[in-house]
């Protein structure tokens, strides 16, 4: 008997190296073929990046020095003066550019392509990558001076050729999915809410190459993406040939211990989300107390050198803004003031970052004893939660009206940005009456400065339920990016202009 087993055992454990082994190879397959195309698609970007520097080389350098033609080049690259000069120059900015967008994973594989973030991204590279190798060629004191027409035209076709590079990136990866060329399978053991919030955020994107294969869950089995029990886990891998296997129920130790030991063989990556996931969306930090290992809940990523970023960059737009815009403010003061009796602008407490109090400015829309008049209106309030909006509030003036749709009335509220009582983007910034009615949940909208423009913008505006608003603040609190802050601000305008939403 005891024979008979031994020798079951010996063929599990063969059959079971023998899987293990052909899923090491598919990966290895799929992997080769990751390489394969990842380098190709990086070398044919940096062919586009060179064929633009040479372009505009001979276009606007090369005639000052009598040469007209690639032959004449290389006969007289020796005695060029300024041909070595443009190499370094190049060579020092492809080296930080690389470095930069290598850190941020513009080149990473397995991951959803965004175009327009990665462009944006791809920009800010080109920022730093300019400024650092200007700075030190201007230290090497060469001599040289370079043709500003040319350097600026090279990162405008720097950048506009990562965005060619993004889309032939993203159309690849399409393709490749479509055909079921290329794909990882991932398992999620559990079932549940966490479960289910992976499975939508891993695979709402069409670029990143992984596939769905199902749940393992031990209770919920009357659904027909969950595939089978927790115990079964080995079994499955080895049929759906798994890459990755999320666990969202580590609280269940011994199972996860036990099924972690039973398929360690198997090239297979496995993540767990933690215990206190739905308490630590807003963002970890990985440290260490003593000697455990711990996870310290922060905020926002907005804090150091990104909250640093973030201010100057308010700065510098508000102040050009406040400039360029000053013709309008004049004609819509103007306009106010021959509309109806009133100040031109007013002053509205309204509460900032971590509960402190600020005086608001914005062009006054509404006839002067407006205050006094809403209480009136009270019961014709259309909002929900604790924000009083009317579509057709007889409050506003015939002025009002206009600038509001356009939102022109909150212009003046970048003289607030420059004070620092507020950001150029972020939540709005409520009444004090609005944040005594708020919960902890709501309460969250305070922990970073009011904005000008936000989510909640170019998400339907006044159209939306107070319930939406503070999902999009907080989105925009925890999952704060310098991409996503230029995102929103180029997205305003059109909005602002179309007028939708607005009342």
């Amino acid at each position: 008997m005891s024979s008979s087993v031994s020798m079951n055992n010996k063929s599990l454990n063969a059959t079971n190296l023998l899987i293990a082994e052909n899923i090491s190879m598919y990966k290895k397959r799929t992997l080769r073929l990751e390489r394969f195309l990842n380098i190709g698609l990086i070398a044919l970007e940096y062919v586009f990046y060179i064929c633009s520097f040479m372009l505009l080389f001979f276009i606007r350098v090369l005639p000052d020095y009598k040469i007209d033609s690639v032959t004449d080049l290389f006969n007289h690259w020796e005695t060029l003066p300024v041909g070595r000069d443009y190499l370094l120059l190049l060579g020092v900015i492809f080296t930080i550019y690389a470095i930069y967008t290598t850190h941020h994973g513009l080149y990473k594989w397995d991951r959803d392509i965004r175009v327009i973030d990665d462009t944006l991204k791809a920009g800010k590279a080109v920022f730093f990558s300019f400024l650092i190798a200007l700075g030190l060629i201007f230290f090497l004191k060469t001599g040289v001076v370079y043709s500003r027409l040319v350097i600026f035209s090279f990162a405008v076709l720097i950048v506009v050729s990562a965005f060619i590079s993004r889309l032939l990136r993203q159309g690849v990866m399409v393709l490749l999915t479509r055909k079921n060329i290329y794909s990882k399978n991932v398992l999620i053991i559990g079932a549940g809410r966490v479960g289910e919030e992976i499975r939508d955020n891993l695979f709402s994107g069409k670029t990143n190459g992984y596939r769905f294969v199902g749940f393992l869950d031990d209770y919920k089995k009357d659904t027909e993406q969950v595939i089978g029990s927790i115990d079964q886990v080995e079994r499955l891998l080895q049929q759906y040939e798994i890459h990755e296997i999320y666990i969202t129920i580590p609280s269940e130790r011994n199972v996860i211990n036990n099924m972690i030991t039973r398929i360690r063989k198997y090239d297979v990556r496995i993540k767990i989300i933690p215990e206190m996931f739905e308490m630590v969306t807003s963002g970890v930090v990985f440290d260490q107390a003593y000697e455990y290992p711990c996870i310290e809940i922060v905020k926002t990523p907005l804090r150091g050198l990104n909250l640093i970023l973030k201010r100057a960059s308010d700065l510098v737009l508000s102040i050009v803004g406040l400039i360029l815009i000053s013709p309008l403010l004049l004609i819509v003061a103007v306009s106010i003031k021959l509309d109806s009796k009133g100040p031109v602008m007013i002053k509205q407490r309204r509460i900032g970052k971590n509960g402190a109090p600020f005086n608001m400015y914005k062009f006054r829309s509404m006839v002067e004893n407006a205050e006094q008049l809403q209480v009136e209106l009270t019961t014709q309030n259309e909002a929900d939660g604790p924000v009083f909006k009317i579509k057709n509030d007889p409050r506003v003036t015939r002025v009002g009206r206009f600038i509001r749709k356009y939102s022109i009335d909150e212009l003046p509220q970048l003289l607030n940005v420059v004070l620092g009582h507020m950001s150029l983007v972020g939540p709005r910034p409520p009444l004090p009456k609005e944040v005594e009615q708020y919960t902890d949940y709501e309460w969250r909208r305070l922990d970073i400065r009011p904005g000008i423009t936000g989510l909640w913008q170019i998400n339907g505006r006044s159209d939306l339920p107070f319930e939406e608003w503070v999902k999009l603040d907080l989105y925009y609190i925890e999952h704060w990016s310098f991409g996503l802050e230029m995102k929103i601000l180029f997205k305003t305008l059109p909005i602002v202009i179309k007028g939708t939403g607005a009342y």
